[in-house]
């Protein structure tokens, strides 16, 4: 090959290396625009969003490039990564273990989507995966216990009940069903369990759609507090979208002869577009009541949304994130199903709380893994 060619090989490689990153540098921006842009209004920035970690691997990618072979272009993404630093604290946080000390007075609040106690765990069989979820949250010992789609089905379920708030030592507890059960058998509720009195409960839903979030006061003293328990609308993906989600990515036991990939693309687009919207409606609605509370506000409870939503920075806005203020660790991810992991499971506080010790117990018990945090009213 001759010089001539191969510099204009060269060329026309480093002209695509440009085109493809300045694509990447654009798809980062989009992410970063989803946290602030409704999907209500403009849905398909919330699907950027999603994809915000990859992102930024990508453009991190484009750095090393531009770093071995043509440094004069090395700033196109340093400079986008670094507009979204402030982004990049809700999935990188490191501290040094002397810095995880609790101070004396805490309370330790911990927050588990249990996934209906056992749902996805039938073959263990139902009493075994109850009791070793309660066997965990009594080893916790937590002051407040928030958890969703708890489920009970028993010939004396509130008998059940009272033997769980027992063993956590927690006496009091408020609970809500998603919808209207007839079979009083039956619990499937958004359920929060405390050590302190409770002085007022209450519940919200969005146009007789199920329940998505529970508030309980609490008495600590002399001080009440509000804590909110909260379930954001599900992707609700189905066993056929698992299926296609397997045969996608190599993990099925067998292949299926009818898989369809455009069919399959479409339901789940179709699906997260669906929920994105739904989301963007009950977070107003949740932050339009949390701002009339007349006490300290915690919030915990699964988000089913990334640090790059919408729904994480309407929600934020005003509080602050156990995990960035006192977590460690890259993504942090507590979504544990089979789909790509990340964080959707939060505990946020006000300003007359501080945050200590924050961490993720990575248990196989449920979709989900709990996370736990202690908080200590300052004022």
């Amino acid at each position: 090959m001759t010089a001539k060619k191969k510099g204009k090989g060269h060329k026309f490689l480093r002209r695509l290396m440009l085109m493809l990153n300045i694509l990447a540098v654009i798809a980062l921006l989009c992410a970063y625009a989803a946290a602030y842009i409704s999907p209500v209004h403009y849905w398909f920035f919330a699907f950027f969003g999603l994809a915000y970690p990859y992102l930024l691997m990508l453009n991190l990618l484009f750095v090393l490039v531009w770093l071995l072979f043509w440094k004069r272009f090395i700033w196109i993404s340093i400079i986008v990564i670094l507009l979204g630093f402030n982004q990049i604290l809700s999935i990188l946080q490191y501290r040094k273990p002397s810095s995880q000390n609790v101070p004396a007075g805490s309370m330790k609040i911990l927050s588990y989507n249990v996934h209906s106690l056992y749902e996805i765990h039938k073959s263990k069989g139902k009493g075994r995966m109850l009791s070793k979820v309660t066997d965990f949250l009594v080893q916790q010992n937590p002051d407040i216990l928030c958890i969703q789609e708890f489920f009970l089905r028993n010939e004396d379920s509130l008998k059940v009940l009272k033997k769980f708030t027992g063993g956590l030592h927690t006496n009091y507890y408020s609970l809500k069903n998603y919808e209207e059960i007839r079979d009083n058998r039956k619990i499937f509720a958004i359920a929060t369990f405390s050590r302190y009195p409770i002085t007022g409960t209450g519940h919200l839903r969005i146009n007789n759609r199920n329940i998505f979030a529970i508030y309980t006061d609490l008495a600590m003293g002399r001080d009440t507090i509000r804590v909110y328990n909260i379930h954001l609308e599900s992707i609700r993906f189905g066993k056929n979208d698992y299926s296609f989600y397997a045969q996608l990515t190599d993990q099925a036991k067998e292949p299926d002869d009818n898989f369809d990939l455009g069919e399959g693309f479409f339901k789940i687009f179709s699906k997260l577009k669906k929920a994105f919207v739904l989301r963007a409606n009950q977070v107003d609605v949740l932050k339009e009541n949390i701002n009339r509370s007349p006490y300290p506000v915690i919030i915990c409870g699964d988000f089913n949304d990334t640090p790059a939503s919408y729904t994480y920075h309407k929600m934020t806005s005003g509080f602050h994130d156990s995990f960035r203020n006192a977590g460690t660790g890259f993504l942090g991810s507590t979504y544990a199903g089979n789909f790509p992991s990340f964080r959707i499971d939060y505990i946020l506080y006000d300003d007359a709380f501080t945050a200590s010790n924050y961490s993720k117990n990575s248990i196989d018990l449920s979709d989900h893994y709990p996370v736990r945090v202690f908080l200590k009213k300052t004022r």
